[in-house]
């Protein structure tokens, strides 16, 4: 019986898997080839659930795959092994939570009911070129946001720079490059804006017909990232994208992440919004959300559960 591929898109909180994801599924649409997703939240609502909508789509959510929720990925494979064949599914594009260890997530596809039905392809890493520097470096970032970073980026078979049109000079890029290259020098490392070129690289090792020896053994530190959180707010009154700017920077020293559906005073019109890295995003929503309340997902370090817009 063919194994079913599946590729494991990780990477730090906003470094941009979904993005990546979706470009994947596009490829894979591409082919011709059905594929089922995995996408895993450390909060309890999947605020980007819009983006899947008519996909074959399993949440894990209220945690992180390596740790609270293992159980729930075993339990998702024990399902999508009875309909894959049903299905005629090929691919398997597995999001993690952006503090989830790769290495674990390996472990649990290597457990043997999982290693005769499931082949793990691709363990893709996202880095966030803008901020890699900061989250590695001992004066500026947690134990924890190090240790994240070091066992994300050790276990990608590719790994993908992302954000460097960002990076205003050649030697931030080769700095941030060297030290990435301490932590895994062999992995083919893609410069990347958006996740663009990491499907050409897929296609790539399509055609190769060399097959490349995936190792998921070794050092598996099991690290559990709890100081990491994702806190709920409800939008109780409409807001400006300016409103929503300076909520979000009023806690940036505690936030890694954002994201989130809002409705904007300007114009009484629903938003999805993202926020990574200083920035933020958003874009109008088409479809009607009927009784909708907003919900704005705050992702980081010691956040206040009494946190309010």
């Amino acid at each position: 019986m063919k194994k079913i591929n599946v590729y494991l898109i990780n990477g730090f909180l906003g470094s941009g898997k979904t993005t990546t994801l979706l470009k994947c599924m596009e490829y894979f649409k591409g082919k011709n080839k059905k594929y089922a997703i995995i996408l895993n939240e450390l909060g309890e609502t999947n605020i980007e659930k819009h983006l899947f909508k008519d996909e074959s789509l399993y949440e894990l959510l209220n945690g992180c795959v390596c740790c609270s929720i293992k159980e729930d990925l075993r339990t998702t494979l024990d399902e999508l092994a009875e309909t894959l064949h049903k299905e005629n599914i090929e691919v398997v594009l597995l999001e993690g939570t952006g503090v989830a260890n790769p290495s674990e997530i390996m472990e649990t596809f290597n457990e043997k009911q999982y290693r005769e039905v499931f082949e793990i392809a691709e363990s893709i890493c996202l880095i966030d070129s803008l901020h890699f520097t900061e989250y590695t470096s001992v004066f500026s970032s947690s134990k924890e946001v190090r240790q994240l970073q070091k066992e994300q980026i050790e276990n990608g078979t590719v790994l993908v720079l992302n954000k460097v049109d960002q990076l205003s000079r050649k030697l931030a890029i080769e700095k941030v490059e060297k030290r990435i290259r301490k932590l895994n020098a062999e992995a083919p490392l893609l410069y990347s804006n958006y996740g663009n070129g990491v499907t050409e690289y897929l296609e790539s090792q399509q055609k190769n017909s060399k097959i490349k020896e995936r190792s998921i053994s070794g050092h598996h530190h099991h690290h559990h990232h709890h100081h990491i959180k994702a806190i709920k707010v409800e939008q109780t009154t409409a807001m400006t994208k300016r409103e929503l700017r300076d909520f979000l920077k009023s806690n940036q020293d505690k936030l890694l992440r954002a994201k989130g559906t809002i409705k904007n005073s300007d114009d009484q019109s629903w938003y999805h919004f993202q926020y990574a890295s200083g920035l933020l995003e958003w874009q109008k929503v088409n479809e009607y959300l009927p009784n909708r309340k907003g919900e704005i997902i705050l992702i980081g370090e010691r956040l206040s559960e009494k946190v309010t817009i």
